[in-house]
Parts: structure tokens; C-alpha cells; sequence
């Protein structure tokens, strides 16, 4: 009975860590993508731009940020996951299209 109790907090463990890597690897992408706009910005000689540039960037961090929030207090099973799905989760990629509504 121990034996079961320790390899199910393992697994638990197991898919906590999974999960919060994902949520890492998405905050990751988007401070790398913020970052790349703010250097982007700061080439721009039109200041209007460049507030626009960082504001922009401000709403990708954030986004990532909340992203990732959402997937560590999501009940997400990290294991059940192909990396294929793992890497669109990181990606933001829904997965599905949309559907026409016209």
C-alpha cells in the first residue's frame, strides 16, 4: 500500500513538473518575442511608434504571463500529451480552425 502511495506522488510530481515546464517554456516565448519588439523600437526614430512598439510588447509579456498562469492552474495532464501538442501549447496554436460564420 506504500509502495502505491509513493509511485502515485511521484506520478503526481511527475505532472506538476511537466506542466509548470510547459508554463515556463511559454513565458519564455513570449518575453523572447517582447524583447525582439523592444529592440525593434528602439530603432524606430518616430517616438509615437516606438510607444506604440512597447506598448505592444508590454501586451505580449503580459499575455505570456497569463498564459502560463492559466496552464499551472489548469488540471492539465502534461503526460497524457504527444510532444506535437506539448510544443502548440507553448506555440499558443489552438489547434482547430475556426469556423466560417458567414
Amino acid at each position: 500500500m506504500r509502495l502505491e502511495i509513493a509511485a502515485l506522488a511521484l506520478a503526481l510530481l511527475g505532472a506538476c513538473n511537466e506542466k509548470e515546464e510547459i508554463a515556463e517554456k511559454v513565458e519564455e516565448r513570449a518575453d523572447k518575442r517582447a524583447d525582439a519588439m523592444e529592440e525593434a523600437g528602439r530603432s524606430m526614430t518616430n517616438a509615437l511608434q516606438q510607444n506604440v512598439v512597447e506598448q505592444q510588447a508590454r501586451t505580449v509579456r503580459e499575455a505570456g504571463q497569463e498564459r502560463a498562469e492559466a496552464i499551472r492552474e489548469s488540471e492539465l495532464n502534461a503526460d497524457a500529451l504527444t510532444d506535437a501538442q506539448k510544443k502548440r501549447l507553448v506555440a499558443g496554436d489552438q489547434g482547430t480552425p475556426t469556423k466560417n460564420t458567414r
